[in-house]
C-alpha cells in the first residue's frame, strides 16, 4: 500500500467521523479485510476506498504447476484468472517461449509466486526470468482480456471474497453500492458498482523471488452524485 492511498483511507474515515451519529475506523487488521468499518445506527458494514477509478481492485497470485495455472486463494477474482490463463492462446505461448529458453520441458515447467516455490524441481530461477523480460519485446503481462464486464468479479470479490464483506465503496469523488445488499438503506440513488475493463496477469520481478498476479481494473464507472471525500461538493449519502 502507498503512503497515499494509507493517507486517503484515513482522510475518508476521519471525514465520517466528523457527521453526528455515525462512526468510523480504520482499524489494524490484515489485508483480507475491506479498509472502514463504519458504525450507523444500530448497524455496521465495510467501505472499500480507492484513490481512483483506475486503482487496481484485486491483485490475486498465481502460479503454475503439472500443466495448469492454479491459486491458493480462494476468491472468485483469483478463479477468473485461473479460467483466463488456462485458455488464453497468449499465455500458453508465454509457456512455450519460456520452456525453450529454459530448457525445461513444459510438463516439468513450474512458475512458482513465492521464495520457497522456486526452490522446487523444474521452477523457473528467478534470474533466469530477469534475463528472460529484459529482452527487447519481451511482454510481463502474459495474458490481457480486453473489455471484460468486471462488476460480477468485482462485486463477488468484495461480498464474497473478503473476511468481512464490504457493501460500500468509495472510488475517487464517487460512492456506490456494492451488490443489492444495501445494509444503510441508501437506495437506487446511489448507483450500484459496475463497469468495464481490462482482465490482465502479469509477473513482477521482486530481489528475491518473482510475483504473478492479476491485474482488475475497471475503466468505465458510472457516476455517482454522492461522495465521501473530504472536501467534496457532492452530496453526503448519510446527510441526503
Amino acid at each position: 500500500m502507498s503512503v497515499a492511498s494509507d493517507k486517503y483511507e484515513k482522510d475518508v474515515a476521519e471525514n465520517i467521523n466528523s457527521i453526528p451519529g455515525i462512526q468510523a475506523e480504520r482499524p489494524t487488521v490484515g489485508t483480507g479485510y475491506p479498509d472502514v468499518h463504519i458504525t450507523y445506527g444500530k448497524k455496521d458494514t465495510w467501505l472499500e476506498v480507492k484513490m481512483s477509478h483506475t486503482d487496481n481492485l484485486s491483485n490475486p497470485r498465481v502460479y503454475f504447476d503439472a500443466g495448469k495455472w492454479k491459486t491458493t486463494y480462494t476468491t472468485p477474482a483469483a478463479q477468473a484468472a485461473v479460467d483466463i490463463l488456462n485458455k488464453s492462446p497468449e499465455t500458453k505461448k508465454f509457456l512455450k517461449d519460456i520452456s525453450e529458453y529454459t530448457g525445461i520441458p513444459l510438463k516439468q515447467l513450474k512458475i512458482p509466486t513465492t521464495k520457497t516455490g522456486l526452490k522446487e524441481e523444474g521452477a523457473v530461477p528467478l534470474h533466469i526470468m530477469k534475463k528472460y523480460f529484459s529482452q527487447p519485446g519481451k511482454n510481463r503481462y502474459i495474458a490481457n482480456k480486453p473489455g471484460v464486464d468486471l462488476g460480477t468479479v468485482v462485486t463477488e470479490h468484495y461480498t464474497i471474497g473478503k473476511t468481512e464483506p464490504a457493501y460500500y465503496m468509495q472510488a475517487g469523488d464517487d460512492f456506490y453500492r456494492i451488490s443489492n445488499k444495501d445494509p444503510f438503506k441508501f437506495g437506487r440513488s446511489v448507483p450500484m458498482l459496475e463497469g468495464i475493463g481490462d482482465f490482465k496477469v502479469r509477473i513482477a520481478t521482486r530481489s528475491a523471488f518473482y510475483e504473478v498476479q492479476a491485474e482488475i481494473k475497471i475503466t468505465k464507472m458510472p457516476v455517482s452524485k454522492y461522495s465521501l471525500k473530504p472536501g467534496t461538493t457532492k452530496k453526503n449519502p448519510f446527510t441526503k
